[in-house]
């Protein structure tokens, strides 16, 4: 008798859980996965020119180049070409980079970022940058498409879209 309680309130509890959120999302909630949120730059440009937010702060993004990844470097994708680049920012504001993303797309496809040690491609800086300090950092990319093709690139902070620079692949 013992045994047949046990397995019925066992039955009853992986139900109850079972049921815990169960409910279907909504078209609501669907469309939200599948529609592109992201507001307009604040700057947009060509690489290598200086671009500004609305509060101020000036970017510049250099003309990516062609580069081999360190052997221990990660984000990298075979068959894909390799960029780099360095983002120069001075803000009027403090600005936490940490925050900032970096979103960059080809016609072929999305983008993925590359750190790399060897090649000192070690993402934003952690720290906060004070009001009117300058800070120049690399960043790196592997690309789906071919060289020619067009290149954008879109730098974000906390959801804002800051600056916007375009080229094409090398």
């Amino acid at each position: 008798m013992k045994k047949v309680l046990g397995a019925i309130a066992t039955f009853s509890a992986v139900l109850l859980l079972a049921a815990c959120g169960s409910s279907a999302p909504s078209s609501k909630d669907n469309q939200a996965l599948v529609q592109n949120t992201v507001a307009a730059a604040q700057g947009s440009g060509a690489f290598g020119a200086t671009l500004a937010t609305t509060d101020g702060a000036s970017f510049t993004l250099s003309t990516p180049s062609s580069f081999t990844p360190g052997h221990f470097a990660s984000g990298q994708i075979p068959g894909q070409l390799f960029v780099s680049f360095s983002i120069s920012v001075t803000p009027k504001v403090a600005l936490n980079l940490s925050a900032m993303t970096v979103t960059a797309t080809t016609p072929s496809g999305a983008c993925a970022d590359i750190l790399d040690g060897d090649n000192a491609i070690q993402g934003a800086p952690q720290a906060a940058l004070p009001a009117g300090a300058a800070s120049t950092f690399k960043w790196a990319l592997s690309c789906p498409g071919k060289s020619g093709d067009a290149l954008t690139v879109l730098l974000s902070n906390n959801n804002v879209s800051l600056v916007q620079a375009l080229g094409k692949l090398v």
